[in-house]
């Protein structure tokens, strides 16, 4: 039992006795307090501070518009002797004065377990127990304004004699407004630390307009992706100091791919931001022994055991290795979203990975069995068939990604201390245990907050740092596990992730990948039309799509239209043609819309009935753009009737562009017996002119005496 001095006691006396004077008091056990809110101060009021011991008691509640919210805990365990800090501010969100309002912290009872700590955490308003601290403002909060607090409370560490280290669960009170909140402690060290790792995913925003034409909503979506206010910025201002393990999408660092895959860089703006990332990536890259992830970020629990994306996924993963080489760190950790292991899945991954091969997955711990007695699993996991696994604490790993905010990264803070003291008495004296946190791939944290996350988990006595290098390390060799009964675990980091890539999207994204190669052959500019197609229809194999599925549907079919766009651009023209002869030349028209050449365009032409023999195909063909094309194709008729034509666009690779068109050919072949027949014809056109040549000249008799015989010609 806590001996309380007499002059404390009568110190909080004197100000609960006000407090249970006030006319819009409610009483501690009132009704449920809405969901704390998050709203800024116009005015502030300077609040009392007291320094109270712990004890028993509970003063009358402020009004009920009070908006308590936390701006500290500290420290972050309290050691004996150590008073425990509480600040924070009311918010009236009232249309009256709040009179004098009274703050109090109450220290309620919990299990030494993580279920615990967790529903503590999740409950709303006014909680039961003791109440450890208290202050009343000085003046009144006017509607609309917000004053601070500050609250000493000593005692804390020997508050709970069931445990020498550990949490207690306060409530942080002001009429029914609650903020519920850890403080840890610890009186004795009795237990063997656990060893921690983290690691941070540092990819892109699911934005179609990344991808794709270049223009002003390309330059605008790297600006939002990139620049100083966008979500990656903050994740490397938020971990840049911090002992963590970044997980690259390469996509981020372009130039250290093989080849110049990633073409679209022709705006100023986007120039200047993806260097400046890549750079700074760079640069820090050998602080944090980088997992470079396959390129695009690779949507691994999506594509694994479908046939069809075995080939593109494994040139995806070996063109990270490159990468990580450049960087110091390493492309042979599979990190698939979903956060699933399965053995069957472990085979499809080791066919993906095969440069570089398989060394490491990171899975769910809700994906592998419990320990003993319903125990948490351990971070250091191995395969049965020998692969090292990593399985990150969901848990720890969802409050790391509620750092969001300075108010929510202080509450997150609290409850990890909480969580990993919970974790901890699990199994206090077992040395050698790990725990690995990680952030999902949409963290969006608030860096300064982050940073003081970080710095305060670093300070806590049961938690040493260690790295995912070292962890993978220890994986190797312990103990093979068994595979967990559950084929996609709830998992806090990736609820609501459904892939998008289903079986029938890998195959046509297969065959738009090829058309977009196919079709870049015959444009004259092809290079920069298959740098910027091909990079684009690639990042649908991303894992970011899992977050925004009608982000996928713009960008497939804006690769799709551009390769469209050449395929329906390059055509046969529609016509009939009279073919009067037994062989001779057929000329079909070919039309190019494009605003560019193409070439190297081969047309086929087939006779869809034997009528008409084809005897030889056209040349290659360069048209030049908005402009047409005439070609002879030599063929033989062997039978009167009508012969459509079936007309084939083609580029060097076989890929077909371009569209086939009706082309009706009337055939009418002449024979032998059309040669008598004109040389007949001749015969009589001339002997016919004989004739009347004849009998239109003048006799001897029709002449008279002394006419001129050469006026006598004339007139015949």
């Amino acid at each position: 039992m806590v001996r309380v001095p007499v002059c404390r006691v009568l110190a909080a006396a004197a100000l609960v006795l006000p407090a249970l004077l006030t006319p819009h008091a409610t009483a501690a056990a009132g009704p449920t307090a809405p969901a704390v809110r998050a709203i800024p101060a116009t005015a502030t009021t300077t609040a009392t501070t007291t320094t109270t011991t712990a004890a028993a008691g509970r003063p009358a509640a402020a009004a009920a518009d009070a908006v308590v919210q936390l701006t500290g805990v500290s420290p972050a365990v309290v050691a004996p002797g150590q008073a425990l800090v509480v600040t924070g501010t009311i918010r009236n969100d009232g249309t009256t004065p709040l009179a004098r309002p009274t703050v109090r912290v109450v220290a309620g009872t919990l299990a030494n377990t993580r279920a615990a700590v967790r529903d503590w955490a999740a409950q709303a308003g006014p909680a039961r127990g003791d109440v450890i601290g208290q202050t009343r403002l000085k003046g009144n909060v006017a509607p609309g304004t917000a004053a601070g607090f500050r609250i000493s409370i000593e005692g804390v560490a020997s508050l709970r004699t069931d445990a020498t280290y550990g949490a207690v669960p306060l409530s942080v009170e002001s009429g029914t407004s609650a903020v519920r909140t850890f403080a840890g402690y610890q009186r004795i060290k009795q237990y063997q630390p656990l060893s921690i790792s983290w690691a941070v995913p540092l990819t892109l925003d699911p934005d179609p307009d990344l991808f794709g034409a270049s223009g002003t909503a390309r330059e605008t979506a790297w600006t939002s992706a990139l620049d100083a206010s966008s979500r990656v910025t903050r994740v490397l201002d938020a971990t840049q100091d911090a002992p963590v393990t970044w997980a690259l999408d390469p996509s981020l660092t372009p130039s250290l791919l093989p080849d110049p895959i990633d073409a679209g860089q022709t705006g100023t703006q986007e120039r200047v931001l993806r260097t400046a990332t890549e750079d700074r990536i760079t640069q820090e890259a050998r602080s944090h022994t980088p997992w470079v992830l396959p390129d695009t970020d690779a949507d691994l629990g999506a594509v694994v055991g479908q046939a069809g994306a075995t080939g593109l996924v494994r040139e995806l993963v070996g063109r990270s290795d490159e990468a990580a080489d450049a960087l110091g760190g390493r492309a042979d950790i599979a990190w698939p979203a979903d956060g699933t292991y399965t053995a069957r899945a472990e085979s499809g991954l080791r066919q993906l990975f095969r440069v570089p091969s398989l060394a490491g997955q990171v899975a769910s711990s809700n994906a592998l069995p419990s320990g003993l007695n319903g125990l948490t699993p351990g971070a250091v996991q191995r395969s049965t068939t020998g692969l090292p696994l990593l399985a990150y604490d969901d848990s720890l790993s969802a409050l790391l990604g509620r750092t969001t905010s300075p108010q929510e990264s202080l509450l997150s803070t609290q409850q990890f201390i909480a969580d990993t003291a919970a974790l901890l008495g699990e199994l206090p004296g077992t040395a050698g245990r790990s725990v690995f946190v990680v952030a999902p791939r949409s963290f969006n944290p608030d860096p300064e907050a982050t940073r003081r996350f970080f710095d305060t988990v670093q300070t806590l006595p049961w938690l040493t740092p260690s790295t995912t290098g070292a962890q993978l390390a220890q994986a190797r060799r312990t103990a093979t596990t068994q595979a967990a009964p559950v084929t996609r675990p709830t998992t806090p980091v990736t609820t609501g992730s459904k892939p998008v890539l289903t079986g029938a999207r890998v195959a046509e994204l297969d065959r738009t990948l090829r058309t977009v190669r196919g079709v870049a052959q015959i444009r004259d500019d092809g290079d920069e039309f298959a740098r910027t197609w091909t990079r684009a229809a690639e990042q649908l194999f991303s894992t970011r799509w899992r977050s925004a599925p009608t982000a996928w549907n713009t960008l497939s079919g804006r690769v799709t239209a551009a390769t469209r766009q050449t395929t329906t651009a390059v055509k046969v023209s529609a016509g009939t043609i009279n073919f009067l002869a037994d062989s001779g030349r057929l000329q079909i028209t070919v039309t190019n819309d494009l605003d560019v050449p193409v070439e190297n365009v081969k047309l086929t032409v087939e006779a869809s009935n034997p009528r008409l023999q084809i005897d030889s195909q056209p040349s290659v063909l360069r048209i030049g753009p908005r402009s047409r094309a005439t070609v002879n194709v030599s063929v033989t008729a062997l039978a009167a009737g009508l012969v459509p034509l079936r007309t084939t666009l083609t580029t060097p690779d076989g890929t077909v562009v371009g569209q086939g068109a009706d082309v009706q050919v009337h055939v009418t072949p002449t024979g032998n017996w059309v040669y008598l027949v004109l040389g007949g014809v001749a015969a009589l056109v001339i002997a016919l002119g004989i004739v009347r040549t004849v009998r239109r000249r003048p006799s001897r008799t029709d002449r008279g005496p002394g006419a001129d015989p050469q006026t006598v010609e004339a007139r015949g």
